[in-house]
């Protein structure tokens, strides 16, 4: 939870995290992995598959990618990517989706080093 408050700050209470982290850890088409530093977390990415009628086949969505600061350009990120395409592609996902901010440049280097080369504007409204 301290890394997800890390990540973005205040956006919802550790007991509200947890609970939605527990919930979310129960279904099938969700998979978080982690990355510790002697038994610290420092990183971690999720996604979420869904089956897209449109596409025919299974999309996945990377909601979340983040590595502690004092832990950057040390490959952590590009390790938990790789893994996290390669469980998608065990799942037969056809394509893997990510977003990011506008401004987040160097978000946005990462994934086009890591293979991602197309852009969509994703919109979001918060409710």
């Amino acid at each position: 939870m301290a890394l997800a408050e890390e990540f973005i700050p205040s956006e919802a209470d550790a007991e509200r995290r947890s609970s939605v982290l527990r919930q979310s850890l129960k279904e099938l088409d969700y998979e978080l992995l982690v990355a510790d530093a002697n038994g610290k977390v420092i990183g971690f990415i999720d996604q979420w598959i869904i089956n897209d009628f449109v596409h025919g086949g299974k999309l996945a969505y990377i909601q979340n990618l983040y590595v502690s600061r004092n832990y950057r350009m040390k490959g952590i990120g590009g390790r938990l990517l790789q893994e996290m395409v390669k469980r998608a592609k065990d799942e037969a996902v056809i394509e893997i989706h990510v977003s990011t901010e506008f401004d987040n440049k160097g978000a946005i280097e990462f994934y086009r080093k890591q293979g991602f080369p197309k852009e969509h504007l994703q919109f979001e409204k918060e409710l």
